[in-house]
C-alpha cells in the first residue's frame, strides 16, 4: 500500500517538538477472508446448466445371442439412401449398390429444408417399407463438424431413427472426387 511521507522542514519556530505518528494501515486480512467466503458461497449456490446434446439411438446389446446368431435384417436398395458429405458444404446422395456407384449416380443437394430434407422425405415415402428406411451417412475427410451436426439435425427433424455414420469405400471416394471436379450445382 502506498503511503505519504512528509519531510521535516527543519525549521523550529519555538515550541514543542511533537513526535510523528505513523499513518494508520487497515488490516486487509478480514477483507480477503470475506472475499473467499463470498466466492465459495456463489460456487455452492450456482446451478450449472446441463450440456445440450443430441442423443444417439444405439442398438441394444443382446447378451444371450452371439453376434453370428443374431437375426440380420435384409435391407433393400429401395429402403436405403446414402449421403456423402463433401468439401465446401457440398452434399451428395445416391440410392444404389455401393459397387455400382459412379460420379453420375451422385445427386447433389444442400443442407436446406428444400434440399436434403425433401430428398429424404421423398425417398422414405417411396420406400416399400418406410419403417425399415435406413440412411447411411458417409462424411469425407473434407467435411466439417458443422456438416455432421447439420445432417444429424436432419435425421431428428425427419424422424429417422435408423441411420449410421460409416466410412467411405474406395468406389465411393473415387466417384466423389470425380464429381467434385464439376462446378457446384445451384439448388
Amino acid at each position: 500500500m502506498a503511503e505519504i511521507i512528509e519531510k521535516d522542514s527543519g525549521g523550529k519556530k519555538g515550541g514543542k517538538v511533537r513526535s510523528k505518528k505513523a499513518p494508520g494501515r487497515p488490516d486487509m486480512t478480514p477483507m480477503v477472508d470475506l472475499g473467499f467466503l463470498l466466492i465459495t458461497f456463489f460456487i455452492f449456490t450456482t446451478t450449472f446448466s446441463k450440456p445440450n446434446m443430441m442423443k444417439l439411438n444405439l442398438p441394444e446389446k443382446d447378451e444371450e445371442k452371439k453376434a453370428e446368431d443374431q437375426e440380420k435384417a435384409d435391407i433393400k436398395k429401395s429402403n436405403t439412401i446414402t449421403i456423402i458429405m463433401g468439401k465446401d458444404n457440398r452434399l451428395f446422395w445416391y440410392q444404389e449398390a455401393v459397387t455400382e456407384v459412379k460420379p453420375e449416380s451422385l445427386v447433389e443437394t444442400d443442407y436446406s429444408a428444400k434440399g436434403i430434407r425433401t430428398d429424404i422425405q421423398n425417398k422414405k415415402l417411396a420406400a416399400p417399407d418406410s419403417t425399415k428406411f435406413t440412411i447411411i451417412i458417409k462424411p469425407t475427410d473434407d467435411a466439417t463438424f458443422k456438416n455432421t451436426v447439420d445432417i444429424l439435425d436432419e435425421m431428428e427433424i425427419t424422424g429417422n431413427k435408423l441411420f449410421a455414420l460409416v466410412d467411405l469405400q474406395q468406389v465411393e471416394l473415387d466417384a466423389y472426387k470425380e464429381k467434385m471436379k464439376t462446378p457446384k450445382a445451384n439448388n
